[in-house]
């Protein structure tokens, strides 16, 4: 009864909040989807749009003829966008406004001199550093690295090392490169790992490989190979974790990758340092939609699939969900900021997203049935929340506390603006607020920390009284111990052994 009445007295605090944000909030433009986030219980509310789709761009809109199943798209150093058209066995790039195209690479020329041509390339990647082009070529089972002449500086095939399965067909889908130029290749048919080469082009390896989660089916198996025969086993089903689908690196070299799996929970998103470590092994977070979903546009429930995984300038987490064409926006610490996109054919929604991009305060999806890519700029709500984030992540909680506010003055039940108010509220020194902030964002850990500092406060300013209080009481119990010692009972009157008063002799 107690936790439904907090529950309810929460929910009234947000609703007045919600209120008062209606009054003096202008609406945006409407999408045809529900723009929805999470609240403290983890259920689906509505919330305001931090993105709107505001325009789409084709490859006849560029003067290139149509794209055919685009799989990839990439932001260079320079602001251009590398659009990798798979069908068409090209490289459109164009300016950052996606309004002209500067080059289209097709043709190759390989050191000998010699021409060759792309077949179904499906990723690709722009250092930053040398200005080289990485193209992951399906088809051709290679990866060509090139300049932006088109001229090829090294080419990756299948390595002949013991390591990798020479039964296996070289697939490579992904391909990212470090400071360092180590490359890292994430293939179809490979789920130990992204396939890792050095500088030279010499496979070292595989890197960041997902761990098998400890299910009921998974111990099941676990224990009847260690009852059965060598014969039973090999006729058993091999427990295998599934393959990295994509991946990003942010500008302090961390990788981030994603896996396109509904059966894989533990490592869906994670956060690699140069060994491989998982920095989000400890984050508690469900990345893309918490639950099943119902889709009124499709007329079906789905579960999240991440798909591909970027990483914007300011270290944002921009996370494509394959079933729903969702995009799902995260800060850098796992925390949910936005839910946009759809499943549709109006703008805005997808037929069946590929991949993901950012650039400055817009997000670019890539529709690889729609031949499309979809333009989504940030609302007003989406700048202020932003400007929190930012201020917040950079330890300014005292001056995000105004944005936060204004936060709440678009949507009374965004939770992110709940613990920020109370982190601000902590550095203040305002404990009992913190705590009331806290408690609106179901946050256990920061209500401790604020109820701590309000213990604190409280004894320290109460201290004399409750000294006080404390030396009476001990000057109370010597007097009583004192009183007892000088008038002791006389029990001399009474025979323990009898019921009543002993009798004296006559």
């Amino acid at each position: 009864m107690n936790k439904f009445r907090s529950k309810l007295v929460s929910l009234l605090i947000a609703a007045a909040l919600s209120a008062g944000s209606l009054l003096s909030m202008t609406a945006f433009a409407d999408e045809h989807y529900d723009v929805y986030n999470y609240d403290r219980w983890e259920e689906a509310i509505p919330s305001q749009a931090g993105y709107l789709a505001t325009r789409t761009v084709s490859g006849d809109d560029l003067g290139v003829g149509n794209f055919s199943e685009p799989s990839d798209i990439f932001r260079d150093a320079y602001d251009q966008f590398f659009i990798v058209d798979t069908k068409n066995n090209r490289i459109v790039v164009t300016n950052s406004d996606l309004t002209e195209v500067v080059m289209v690479m097709d043709t190759f020329t390989m050191e000998d001199g010699s021409t060759t041509t792309l077949k179904g390339p499906e990723g690709i990647y722009v250092s930053p550093e040398t200005d080289l082009v990485y193209i992951a070529d399906y088809n051709n089972s290679r990866v060509l690295v090139c300049d932006y002449d088109c001229n090829v500086q090294m080419e990756i095939t299948k390595p002949t090392s013991e390591l990798f399965s020479q039964e296996l067909t070289f697939l490579p889908q992904r391909v990212l490169a470090d400071k360092a130029g180590n490359v890292y290749i994430v293939l179809g048919n490979i789920t130990t790992g992204a396939a890792m080469f050095n500088s030279e082009g010499e496979f070292v390896g595989y890197y960041g490989a997902n761990t098998v989660e400890a299910t009921s089916q998974v111990i099941a198996n676990y224990f009847w190979k260690l009852i059965s025969t060598e014969e039973m086993r090999s006729r058993q089903a091999r427990t295998v974790p599934s393959g990295i689908t994509s991946f990003d690196l942010d500008d302090e070299g961390f990788i981030y990758t994603c896996t396109q799996s509904t059966s894989q929970k533990k490592d869906t998103i994670k956060k690699l340092n140069p060994a491989g470590t998982n920095l989000f092994s400890s984050l508690d977070v469900s990345w893309g939609d918490i639950q099943s979903v119902y889709d009124s546009n499709t007329n079906k429930n789905y579960q999240s699939m991440i798909c591909d995984i970027e990483i914007s300038d300011d270290g944002n987490i921009n996370c494509l969900d394959l079933t729903s064409g969702r995009v799902f926006q995260y800060d850098e610490e796992g925390n949910l900021l936005f839910i946009f996109g759809s499943s549709s054919d109006q703008i805005g929604g997808f037929t069946e997203v590929s991949a993901i991009e950012s650039y400055g305060n817009e997000i670019l999806v890539l529709d690889t049935r729609k031949n499309t890519v979809t333009v989504f700029d940030e609302t007003d709500f989406g700048s202020i929340v932003h400007e929190a984030t930012v201020l917040y992540n950079g330890g300014y909680y005292e001056e995000a506390l105004e944005p936060w506010f204004q936060v709440l003055q678009y949507d009374g039940n965004y939770r992110r603006a709940f613990l920020g108010i109370s982190a601000a509220y902590l550095v203040q020194g305002d404990y009992a607020g913190s705590m009331k902030y806290a408690k609106l964002a179901d946050s256990p850990y920061r209500y401790n920390r604020a109820f701590e500092g309000y213990r604190q406060e409280w004894l320290t300013e109460h201290m004399t009284g409750v000294t006080i209080v404390l030396i009476l009481i001990a000057i109370a119990a010597i007097a009583w111990s004192i009183y007892r010692k000088k008038h002791p009972k006389d029990k001399s009157k009474y025979d323990v052994t009898h019921a009543g008063p002993v009798r004296e002799e006559e």
